[in-house]
């Protein structure tokens, strides 16, 4: 069998339909292939003495260029075996805040600015927030939740959560966001909780106050989550009031609270300054759960860098009511503006003799 019939043989071609080959023709030397878009004409290579069988190129060309496509098409493309698949849409911002500014009047009569233009924009992630008291850390997640005092003024260009234009919603809206889908775990747990309600009744409050679930239900579920953050005994716990546990227990009541609705967003004040070393990894061991399984979006507020830079995806500098400086976490030791650097400085290191410590020298310019 020639190599012809082979080939004819593989794509599934009809030999019978094919001319016979004559032998007593001279043999043609293969032509160069020449490969041109369909409309463009191609021009007729000069006869020459050599071609001169006219029937040995109907014969043998319709022969072999059926064959080479039917050869070719089973080997792969070593460069892109497989098709290009569509790219993967970025994931939606869980929130996104534009020039946030919130002032307050004061005793001349105008009004003082607590947060100067801070904008960012949050995903799923863990973005902390960093600075001096007074920087206002905390005044930026209590205007993102609508719990700015009346007196206060809040201003942005834009303040969307998951597409909610929070700035334009009504009282009941905003109510209905807060604790369900944004949930806030304020700093002290003694203006937090309410005195004359024990801690496993308000913890059902809230979990019935979102969600479609019977008495029952309820309390299985607060049992679980006051057992989620560390308590020990949770039944016994549930029956206290606040005044009879001590400042972190109150600080996990108020944890396992604000986690109990399953929020989008969890705005954290300081959740871990009333509690020791070992349950504090354990109430972030539940936080960094909680982003990474269920895509939730975290503001982490704190003082401890340390805490912050081994944390956080993201910081936020603020100082004076403005963010001065974002940088990854894993880039805080290389921050270049002044006040960051100053902050670090002023970290206590056990190696190095630092005595007398080290302090901020603030500059006016910081705050322009």
């Amino acid at each position: 069998m020639s190599i012809i019939d082979r080939a004819l043989e593989k794509s599934g071609a009809s030999i019978k339909a094919l001319p016979p080959f004559d032998e007593s023709l001279p043999l043609v030397p293969p032509q160069p292939v020449h490969t041109s878009n369909a409309a463009e004409p191609v021009a007729p290579e000069p006869v020459t003495a050599v071609d001169a069988a006219p029937a040995v190129a109907p014969a043998v060309a319709p022969a072999v260029a059926p064959a080479a496509p039917a050869v070719a098409a089973p080997a792969a493309d070593p460069v892109r075996p497989n098709p290009p698949r569509a790219a993967k849409a970025p994931a939606a911002p869980v929130l996104i805040v534009d020039d946030l500014r919130v002032s307050f009047p004061n005793r001349d009569g105008g009004r003082t600015e607590a947060v100067r233009g801070v904008s960012f924009t949050l995903g799923r992630e863990r973005l902390g927030i960093v600075g001096e008291s007074g920087s206002g850390k905390s005044q930026t997640g209590r205007a993102i939740l609508g719990l700015t005092a009346p007196e206060g003024l809040v201003t942005a260009r834009r303040m969307e959560f998951h597409g909610t234009d929070l700035l334009r919603s009504s009282v009941k809206e905003r109510r209905a966001l807060r604790g369900g889908r944004i949930a806030m775990v304020l700093q002290d747990p003694k203006f937090s909780l309410n005195p004359v309600m024990s801690i496993g009744n308000q913890i059902v409050e809230t979990l019935r106050a979102h969600s479609n679930v019977s008495a029952k239900q309820a309390r299985a579920k607060a049992l679980a989550a006051l057992e989620a953050v560390q308590i020990d005994q949770p039944e016994r716990v549930y029956k206290l009031y606040p005044h009879e546990v001590s400042g972190g227990m109150g600080q996990r009541a108020m944890i396992a609270m604000m986690l109990i609705a399953d929020p989008e967003l969890l705005i954290a004040d300081e959740p871990t300054s009333a509690l020791d070393v070992t349950v504090q990894l354990q109430v972030l061991a539940i936080l960094d759960r909680l982003v990474t399984d269920r895509g939730m979006g975290l503001v982490f507020i704190s003082h401890d860098l340390r805490l912050v830079s081994t944390f956080c995806d993201r910081i936020l500098v603020m100082y004076a009511g403005k963010v001065v400086e974002e940088v990854s976490s894993g880039a805080l030791a290389d921050a270049k503006h002044p006040y960051t650097r100053g902050l670090l400085n002023c970290l206590p290191k056990l190696a190095d003799d630092r005595h007398p410590l080290p302090t901020l020298d603030r500059k006016p310019e910081w705050a322009v």
